[in-house]
Formats: C-alpha cells, structure tokens, sequence
C-alpha cells in the first residue's frame, strides 16, 4: 500500500467521523433548541391566560407602591380637582339633578381665577328643564343659567367637558345642541367633547391609559388627552397610567369655591386656579367609584377604590410631566423567556434551584428599574418559562433517578439482604461504608454432610437443591429482621442488629434459627418425596461487638461483620453436631434471651482458638 493511498484512506476515515460528530451535535442542538422554543412557547401561552396576567398584575401594584413609597416623583404641572361632594348636596336646597345654577357658577369662578383649562366630567344634561325652573322661579331658567355658565367661561378659559358612553345604546350619550355649539366655538386644536371611558384589566382595576383601542367605539379620544391638546400638549398617547407621579391627590369642594366667592377671597381663588388646569368631577363616595393598583385619594389613604375624576387627573399628570408607562418590546420579553428556558438543562437541581432563586431576584430587580424609568417589564412569562423549565427538568432528572433505582434494585436484589438494599436505594450506601462498632447476633448454619451426601450427585442437581435450600432459609432470617451476609459453600452466615438496629437482637436470630428448621422439615418433604435423602443442619449463635461495615475494593465489596463474635458463632454452629443439637447458643446468647424452657444448659465445651464458654442446646 502506498503512502498516497494510506493517507486518501485515513482522510476518508477523519471526515467520516468528522461528519458523524457533526450530525449528532448537530441532532443535539436542534432538540435542546426545541426543548427552549417548547418551553418558551408554553410560558408565552400560560402567560396570556388569567393566571399569567394575575401574576403581572400583582408584581406591577407591588413594584407601584415600593416606588410611590420609597422613590416618590414631583410633578411640575399638577391638575386641581374640584369635588361635587356630600358637602356641596348638603348645601344646596335643589336635587342635583336640577343644581345647573350652581355649577354654571363654579365654572364661572374658576374662569374668572385664571385656570387655563377646566375639564367637565361631570355629563351634561340631556333635557331641557325651562318649563319646570319657571314654575319653581319665574326668574329661573335652568337650561340658560348654565348655557350662560359655559359662554362666560369659554370666553376666558378653554372648557372640555366628558361624553358617557351608553352601554345599552352602544353609542355616546349626545348633549344638548346648544351646549356641544357652544363648547364647539372653541379653538379647533383640541374636542371639546370627549369620551370619560376608562378601561379596566380583567382584574377590574384600571392601569391602561384609555386610548383608542380602550375606546367602545375605537374613534374618540379621552377626556384626559383632550384636556392635555387644550392646555397645548397633544400627541398619540398609549401605555400605562404613570402612577408613580405626585402624591394623593386632594380636593376642593363646590361649595368651599362657592364660599370663598361669596367671601370676595379673589386672592385665594387666583392662587388656587390662576394659570392651571382644573377638573370638576364627583368625589362622593358611591358614585363612580373605580378599583387602582394604588391608594390615590389623600381623604381615602388606605383605599384602592377612589372617584373616577382621580383617574383621569393622574392620566394628566402622566401627559404633563414624564409621560406614560411604556410597556417593554415583545421581542425584549421573549428573548428574556428564552433565556429563562435554559434552566431546563444541567443537573444538579439544589445548585439549580439556588440559580433559580437569583434569577427570580435578579428579574424583581430589573423590573424595579425599569420601571424606576418608566418602562414595564410583564414578568409572567418569563418567571413560567423558569419555573417550566426548572420544573421539567427536576421532574426529568426525578424519572430518570426512579428508573435507575428500579434497575439497581433489579439488579442487587437477590445479591443482598433487603436492609442493605433499603439502605442503597436510599443513599446511605456511603454511610455504611463508614465501617463502626455495632452489637449484633451473628447465626451460622451448614448441611451436615453435605459432602458426603452429593458426593455421586450431578454438580448441576447439588447447585439446584442448594438454591431451593438458601431460598427457604433467607426468607426465614429476612422475616426476623436479620441480614445475610454470605453463602460460604453449603454453609450460611447472617447477623441481628445492623443496618436496621433491632431491640432484641438475640431473641429475633433465636426466631429466625427455630423458623429456619421448620423450613427445612418442609423441604426435606419435598426431597425425599423425589427420591433424596433428609438434610440436617446445625446453627451457632453468639452475640458481641463486631465491626460492621463493607469490606473490598472499589471493583468487588461486600457489606460484612468482622471479629471475634464472628469467629465463635462458626465455632458453636461445628461442635452442634457432637452435641446432638441443631442449634447451639453461647450464654450470652442465652442470658439476653431470657428464661425460655427450650434452652437446655449443656457443659462448658472447648472451643478450638479460644478458652472454653457455657452453651445451650435448642431442638426446635
């Protein structure tokens, strides 16, 4: 083979894996891209239900009141409020239906004073009431008193005054004709009819600016934005009432202006409207009463439930001074979703969840200066898309951590005792590895010559008979709270007390030896019943400190006792056959058991590497 040939065949080989790799990295990125736009497009979704919005809601009203609160905005231009209040009702002899004198008088006072603009939102009446003025007062003409209030008052300041919209109609309720001529008169840059409608978010509160969209009849414009064109600010407004502006608003009422004109106070009333916008609208409190994300009234200090009139002067106060609320772009807010999508991946999930909590601080305080500068950041979308993609992949790692549990059990059960297993499967295997001190009861048990017994038996039959043996005698240890800790030969060691501590451990290997004969008379009934002979078995008991921990490598270990107590239960198990007993116990063994007339007390017996102890026999 020539060079050429050997590097065209080793350049082959390089881009073939070359490719290989790039399509699976390649197959990698479009799913993690597809588990981001899923997880994003999801939280997008959620977000536009109520749940979302109800998750906006509340984050905007907090962050409202933090920064009324904590960062509270001066206004340069502040609209003044006029109320028609209980006190104004109350001093009048009139209903208010019929109270036209009265306000065409009040609108001529703040005319007279110097205000610049005065918004009516207050309707105009619909009917004309000459007839009944004159019967009540030849010299009284209702209609034409307050038709006379407007010219004087248009002559002077320019007047905007509120349409209703009439919600069984579907249209705006229309005033009288010679009051929309004379407010018409006006200067044409701005209407002098506009719409008082407000609109309010599923939650019933009001935060949108009413601009068109907001509008019933999506064509005229609000009473706030028209009242802004006549005092000279006019643009295409939109975005969110700027609640961050000025303080609770306070009021002067009908009748304290009727009061300082009647006093000849020209001064006061001069400083209180001289050069100012002026709102004349109701400040009872059962009449047109709205919910906002914040407390507005200075006379209703702990109450979100405030006069519509407030709304559209915090409306102005927007216009006038740093504007509206701007919601951020939407391609801002999903990129931000999409980032948030990646807490899908990695897999340590308290690192995670830790991250996760500084993101969620991280976006509160973003939003907080956003909106310090007037922008609103929605939120629910992108806290969802977090908690979507935290969630998914803890539940992900959760399945995937079950499954494994499932083929480790599958795969040590049978291999260990079910304490051991318990303990694996619940992550304590590093803990037992710790190896320490425990007092346990160590049983071992072996068939009585088996060697000889299978001496011309085939090594696949011994295998089988064995396995049916083991399989009665560890269910029997199993069901005393013991654990087995090795199959040495024909031969079997268990012991009381560890993992699971055991109260009386003694008492439950005594148990589980009894159990373990009454096993093997079952089994001996089915072998001899197939042709083979009885088995016998001998059992050793003693109790003491051994050390309990897992013994080996990192390749091959086991979870074993170690130590003299260990050793003499082997030896007391080999001398049961010369005692004529199937199960021997040291006197240890005996004393924490108890009085129990199926203990015999033998002689002391020899015990090869160490000194002679007291021992008992046990038959069944």
């Amino acid at each position: 083979m020539t060079m050429h040939m050997l590097l065209s065949r080793l350049t082959k080989q390089c881009q073939t894996r070359i490719d290989q790799l790039r399509q699976r990295v390649l197959g990698r990125v479009a799913v993690a891209a597809l588990q981001l736009l899923l997880i994003a497009g999801l939280a997008t979704l959620l977000a536009q239900t109520y749940f979302g919005q109800a998750i906006d809601y509340a984050f905007y009203d907090q962050e409202l009141k933090w920064s009324r609160q904590y960062f509270p905005q001066t206004v340069a231009v502040d609209p003044v409020i006029v109320g028609l209040d209980e006190a104004f009702l109350d001093s009048i002899d009139e209903p208010l239906s019929l109270s036209h004198q009265h306000l065409a008088k009040v609108i001529e006072i703040i005319s007279a004073s110097g205000a610049k603009v005065i918004g009516l939102d207050i309707a105009l009446p619909e009917k004309r009431f000459e007839s009944l003025g004159s019967k009540l007062d030849p010299e009284l003409d209702l209609h034409r008193r307050l038709l006379q209030g407007l010219l004087t008052a248009t002559s002077q300041s320019k007047l905007v005054a509120a349409k209703v919209w009439d919600k069984d109609a579907h249209h705006f309720r229309e005033s009288q004709l010679d009051y929309a001529a004379v407010l018409q008169t006006q200067d044409a840059a701005f209407q002098a009819l506009a719409s008082a409608h407000l609109c309010a978010d599923r939650d019933g509160k009001i935060r949108r600016f009413p601009d068109h969209e907001c509008q019933p009849d999506r064509v005229n414009t609000s009473l706030s934005a028209e009242i802004a064109a006549a005092y000279a600010v006019r643009q295409s407004w939109s975005g969110l009432i700027n609640y961050r502006l000025g303080s609770p608003f306070n009021y002067r009422s009908m009748k304290t202006i009727l009061d300082m004109d009647a006093q000849h106070d020209d001064l006061g009333l001069r400083h209180l409207f001289d050069g100012k916008i002026v709102l004349i609208g109701s400040t009872q409190d059962y009449v047109d009463i709205l919910q906002l994300p914040v407390p507005l009234a200075r006379w209703l200090p702990e109450s979100n439930a405030v006069p519509g009139v407030l709304v559209h002067a915090q409306a102005l106060r927007g216009m006038l001074n740093q504007g509206m609320i701007q919601t951020l772009p939407l391609w801002q807010v999903h990129a931000l979703c999409l980032l948030a999508a990646f807490f899908i991946f990695g897999k340590r999930i308290a690192f995670k969840l830790s991250l996760a909590l500084v993101a969620l601080i991280a976006l509160a305080s973003l939003s907080f200066l956003l909106l310090l500068q007037n922008r609103c950041l929605p939120v629910s979308s992108i806290v969802l898309s977090l908690v979507l993609a935290s969630m998914s992949s803890i539940s992900l790692q959760a399945w995937k951590h079950f499954l494994d549990k499932q083929k480790l059990a599958k795969a040590f059960t049978g291999r260990v005792s079910p304490h051991v297993m318990s303990a694996i499967m619940q992550n304590d295997a590093g803990a037992m590895q710790n190896s320490r001190r425990e007092k346990v009861c160590v049983l071992f048990s072996d068939v009585r010559s088996f060697t000889t017994m299978c001496e011309h038996m085939p090594a696949e039959q011994v295998v089988n008979l064995l396995n049916r043996y083991f399989s009665l005698m560890v269910v029997a240890i199993h069901e005393h709270g013991g654990t087995v800790d090795k199959f040495i030969g024909d031969g079997l060691m268990a012991f009381f007390g560890a993992p699971n501590a055991l109260a009386y451990p003694e008492k439950q290997a005594l148990l589980a030896a009894r159990a373990m004969l009454v096993a093997l008379r079952e089994f001996n009934l089915e072998i001899t019943a197939q042709g083979f002979q009885e088995w016998k078995i001998g059992v050793g008991l003693h109790s003491g400190e051994a050390v309990i921990g897992i013994l080996g490598s990192e390749e091959r270990h086991e979870y074993t006792a170690i130590g003299d107590v260990v050793n003499t239960a082997a030896r007391l198990e080999s001398i049961s056959k010369n005692l004529q007993y199937p199960i021997i116990v040291s006197d240890v063994v005996a004393a924490a058991v108890g009085p129990d007339p199926s203990l015999v007390a033998l002689s002391e017996q020899a015990l090869k590497g160490r000194s002679a102890m007291a021992v008992f026999g046990c038959e069944a």
